[in-house]
């Protein structure tokens, strides 16, 4: 007889509901657990994430950063503002549009996220151990697929179908 738990029997397919109230509980439980390597360095999760979408991103303007964020124009500019007081990112004028400002990671900046990759793929290979490899990708093309799906239906969305 084998260890492993077996999932319950359903009598039908969750819901769409159900669903997405598990997707939600286990993506706040994923933030929290996420972040717990860098807090206990005194790093917030939104520090860390901002951190990464500029290393991702190169050198992004402040505006793309917060739609990709999800956080509002204050956030962003708060966080900016400590980052850059420690000297970890720098604001730049952009040459094509003297209103916006772009970031750039600064050679402190860069120490400090190597530290901040190091502690992240760490902890996210412990985080996604539970799946082996096949599980993982078929997890990833539906998150994809989700994540694609529900895009294309947000107000100012190419071919958004809007609402159903």
């Amino acid at each position: 007889m084998s260890s492993e738990k077996t999932p319950p029997r359903r009598e039908a397919p969750p819901s769409g509901a159900a669903l997405a109230e598990a997707l939600m509980r286990t993506t706040h439980a994923l933030r929290r657990f996420t972040g717990q390597p860098c807090l206990r360095r005194g790093w917030s999760t939104s520090r860390v994430l901002l951190m990464l979408a500029v290393d991702e991103a190169g050198t992004p303007r402040m505006g793309e950063l917060k739609d990709r964020l999800g956080v509002t124009g204050r956030s962003i500019t708060s966080l900016v503002d400590g980052l850059e007081d420690e000297g970890l990112l720098s604001r730049r004028h952009d040459p094509a549009d003297r209103r916006s400002t772009r970031l750039e990671i600064t050679a402190k900046g860069r120490e400090h996220l190597g530290e901040i990759k190091e502690l992240h793929d760490a902890h996210a290979d412990l985080t996604f151990g539970v799946l082996s490899e096949a599980e993982r990708g078929v997890l990833l093309d539906m998150l994809d697929r989700l994540r694609d799906h529900v895009a294309g239906r947000l107000p100012g969305a190419e071919g958004s179908r809007g609402p159903a």
